[in-house]
């Protein structure tokens, strides 16, 4: 793996076919109070880049769960990203909340309409749902990337691949389910559900599922993914966070009912596959303390060490937490570049002019604010 400097070295692009100076920090205060130092930003080509498109980046939220709404948003983020896609080596992991979380309500009203006709019911179990998801979602990216990346696409080769992985069923998250799928309601029509929901924001509840932490992928299919990337393929696997399963004592592989979050999924394909960077893209424009209120400041750059101080009392666990724990985990514990931020943003965020990078190219005390 290379080494932390190699890292920083490696890690701007050269978004429009042009060069681009680096840009001058903005002066800023830390809470430190320190003066946040300036940084020199390098752009190469050629890195391979774990890119997390989070599934409210993919539908808007409150907006109708419909295939045509799906294709305008991944139409216009797939164009956001298309100078990325074109120069780097890809890995794409994507969300899948708000369409499993349909599948789910269609799959229950099923359930309700046999048992009316019939003594014979079984509802469709989430690892299923997981399936079908990244299937319909591979799906619809895959024929956005072709369009767009057209002759690029077909000397590369663009694929999505079903991924099983790995989790621990004795994992807490199966005793405190924090995962966000469906669609967004009330309060009053959250608590008619009849399952787990929490508040997702200040107007809004979400039905919530355990997500346990990602293992590993299994190693059948790793050995595929690796073959592909290695063969500068775009992959798009783990969507959703990938299919939870266990091994059983016999050695056979079986699903279990949950959604594992699609940042921790992306961070253990970027750590597995020697990433250089990991991407997290969402519809925020980075990561903000006192997120909703009026002392909201964005994160232009910090430390592993200070956003994990700052985790527990501004990133929420549904929501911004995992995407943070994430970063911290591929920066701190593997040395690579990460960076959280809007979609359409991307490529100003390799420019380090957009998004909020996490690094450790400052020293442990660093933490700087637009």
């Amino acid at each position: 793996m290379a080494t932390t400097h190699m890292n920083a070295m490696l890690r701007h692009v050269q978004c429009h076919h042009r060069l681009f100076l680096p840009p001058l920090y903005v002066a800023a205060r830390s809470l430190s109070s320190a003066a946040a130092p300036s940084s020199k930003k390098t752009k190469k080509d050629n890195q391979h880049i774990v890119i997390a498109l989070g599934g409210n980046a993919l539908l808007k939220r409150g907006e109708p769960l419909t295939v045509s709404n799906q294709r305008k948003n991944i139409s216009d983020g797939i164009a956001a990203l298309s100078p990325i896609l074109q120069q780097h080596k890809i890995t794409l992991v994507h969300g899948n909340g708000p369409q499993v979380g349909l599948l789910a309500l269609q799959g229950a009203a099923y359930q309700q309409q046999q048992q009316s006709s019939s003594s014979e019911s079984e509802g469709i179990e989430l690892d299923v749902l997981d399936a079908e998801t990244e299937g319909m979602i591979g799906y619809l990216l895959e024929q956005e990337i072709n369009h767009t990346l057209g002759d690029t696409a077909k000397q590369r080769g663009v694929v999505t691949v079903l991924s099983q992985i790995v989790v621990d069923p004795d994992d807490d998250a199966f005793d405190n389910p924090t995962k966000f799928i469906g669609p967004v309601y009330t309060k009053d029509a959250a608590m008619k559900l009849g399952k787990p929901v929490k508040p997702d924001g200040a107007e809004y509840y979400r039905r919530v599922v355990p997500s346990p932490m990602p293992v590993r992928l299994i190693d059948e299919q790793l050995t595929a993914v690796k073959l592909l990337t290695n063969a500068n393929v775009i992959v798009i696997c783990a969507g959703g966070g990938g299919i939870p399963v266990i091994l059983r004592k016999d050695g056979r592989v079986t699903g279990i009912e949950a959604v594992i979050d699609k940042d921790r999924a992306a961070c253990m394909m970027g750590k597995t596959l020697n990433a250089n960077g990991l991407m997290i893209l969402t519809d925020v424009p980075g990561v903000a303390v006192h997120h909703g209120t009026r002392e909201e400041r964005w994160i232009k750059s910090a430390s592993p060490q200070r956003l994990a101080l700052l985790a527990k009392d501004h990133f929420p666990e549904g929501s911004m937490g995992p995407k943070v724990a994430s970063a911290i985990d591929f920066v701190q514990n593997y040395g690579g570049w990460s960076m959280i931020g809007s979609l359409k943003d991307s490529c100003r965020m390799m420019d380090n002019e957009a998004g909020t990078e996490v690094t450790n190219e400052f020293g442990p005390d660093h933490l700087e604010f637009y």
